[in-house]
């Protein structure tokens, strides 16, 4: 799966899920990479994605107040000779600069996409559009994540060493790749026992019986 995004003035995004990996591009306007980076899926969970959106209203409507008084004159010139002044030009010039600056803010500060994994953190435009495609790529990035750690560590060998193949079994179950049904099953398989957990009997304790 793969996510692009271009912004105006701050270049190219390019996000792409690997066999193995989680791969992050970023280039400014030049095509020059400033970052690059692979981030093998051991290293992903736990996957945090956030929108944020705050737009000031109040800006906007006083910017439009101000669009409207510096425009009523030469409007109203226009509207009664049928010639445009220069004042019409240049309010038609301070209108899209105004526009023009908006439309960055609202990429850049007003509204983000935040990807966050263990070791990385990846801001975005919040683009409207784009929100059920970060929101696919958010879902995937966990699935594959999760579907890969099961694969590579999901499994257990009662005749190899046990101590290292529980500490794995902890490490899947705290990213929530296995449940807790399923890392209980793998470890009595290991270790013959339905608990790890000492038993108490008499103030002291006993040790956990076997499973045959």
């Amino acid at each position: 799966m793969i996510f692009n995004q271009k912004q105006l003035f701050l270049g190219t995004t390019h996000i792409a899920l690997r066999a193995e990996s989680l791969y992050v591009c970023k280039r400014n306007p030049q095509g020059v990479a400033t970052l690059e980076t692979e981030v093998p899926y051991e290293e992903i969970l736990p996957v945090k994605a956030s929108e944020h959106r705050h737009i000031p209203t109040n800006q906007l409507l006083l910017t439009a107040l101000l669009l409207g008084f510096l425009g009523y004159t030469p409007w109203r010139e226009w509207l009664a000779t049928g010639e445009a002044g220069s004042q019409l030009y240049w309010w038609w010039v301070i209108l899209g600069v105004n526009a023009l600056a908006m439309w960055l803010r609202f990429e850049q500060q007003w509204c983000t996409f935040r990807l966050q994994t263990a070791h990385l953190a990846v801001t975005l435009a919040g683009r409207p559009w784009q929100r059920k495609q970060f929101r696919a790529l958010v879902a995937e990035l966990e699935r594959r994540t999760k579907t890969y750690l099961r694969d590579e560590y999901g499994q257990v060998n009662p005749l190899g060493f046990i101590e290292p193949q529980l500490r794995r079994l902890a490490w899947l179950r705290e990213l929530d790749v296995l449940s807790a049904r399923e890392a209980q099953a793998l470890s009595t398989r290991l270790t013959g026992r339905r608990s790890t957990e000492p038993l108490k009997g008499m103030g002291q304790e006993l040790e956990s019986p076997y499973l045959n």
